[in-house]
C-alpha cells in the first residue's frame, strides 16, 4: 500500500476491495461569505476607531473611550470569529469522498458527522448550478436514493468541477452494478440446474 492510500485509508476506512476515486472539498467559492464578512467587518471595526479616536469628541464619549474601544474590538472579533473564522475551518473540515462502493462526507476533525450514500442504494445524481457557480465551474450535487420505494434527496453543495464529478458518479454507479451483476450471475445456478448439488 502506497503512503498516499494509506493517508486516505486512515481518513475513511475503506472495506475490502474499496478504493478511492475521488477526495475533495467543496469549491473556495463556498468561502465568499466568510470573505466578505470579513472584509466588512474590518472596514466597520475600523471606522468605528477612528470615529471615537478624533479630537474633537465630546466630553462624555472621551471620558469612555477605553469602553468603547473595548466593545468595538470586542464586538468585531466575535464577528470575525463566527462569520468568518468559523466558516473557514468548517469547508477545511470537511472532505467529499466517492469510493468504488459509496459517497461519503465526513469530518476530518471533531464528530465525523457522515453523510453516505452507498451506490447500491444510489439510483440518479443530478446537477444543479446558479449562474455564479456555473462562472467558477461549481454545482450542487442533488443525490436519489433509497430502497423498497422510500427514497430521499443528500444534497452535496458547492462541488468543484460539477460536471466532471457527476459524470464520474455516474460511471463509478454503472461499473458498480456491472460487478454486482457478475457477481450474482457467478452465484447463480445454471438453468434447469439445481445449483451445486451432487448425486451418485
Amino acid at each position: 500500500m502506497t503512503g498516499r492510500r494509506l493517508w486516505l485509508t486512515m481518513k475513511l476506512k475503506l472495506v475490502e476491495g474499496e478504493q478511492v476515486v475521488i477526495r475533495t472539498r467543496a469549491h473556495h467559492r463556498a468561502l465568499l461569505p466568510a470573505l466578505i464578512n470579513f472584509l466588512i467587518t474590518v472596514a466597520v471595526m475600523s471606522f468605528l476607531l477612528g470615529y471615537i479616536s478624533r479630537a474633537d469628541q465630546p466630553e462624555f464619549i472621551e471620558h469612555y473611550h477605553h469602553i468603547g474601544v473595548f466593545i468595538i474590538w470586542a464586538a468585531g472579533l466575535l464577528a470575525l470569529a463566527f462569520g468568518s473564522l468559523k466558516p473557514a475551518l468548517s469547508w477545511a473540515n470537511r472532505l467529499t469522498y466517492l469510493t468504488t462502493h459509496r459517497l461519503v462526507q465526513k469530518n476530518l476533525l471533531g464528530a465525523a458527522q457522515p453523510t453516505v450514500v452507498p451506490l447500491g442504494l444510489l439510483s440518479e445524481v443530478r446537477l444543479k448550478a446558479s449562474r455564479l457557480q456555473s462562472m467558477s465551474a461549481a454545482g450542487d450535487l442533488v443525490l436519489l436514493h433509497g430502497a423498497y420505494g422510500q427514497h430521499q434527496r443528500t444534497r452535496l453543495n458547492n462541488m468543484p468541477d460539477a460536471a466532471h464529478f457527476q459524470t464520474v458518479v455516474a460511471e463509478e454507479l454503472s461499473e458498480y452494478r456491472r460487478n454486482v451483476a457478475a457477481q450474482y450471475a457467478q452465484q447463480a445456478p445454471a438453468p434447469g440446474g439445481y445449483g451445486d448439488a451432487h448425486y451418485a
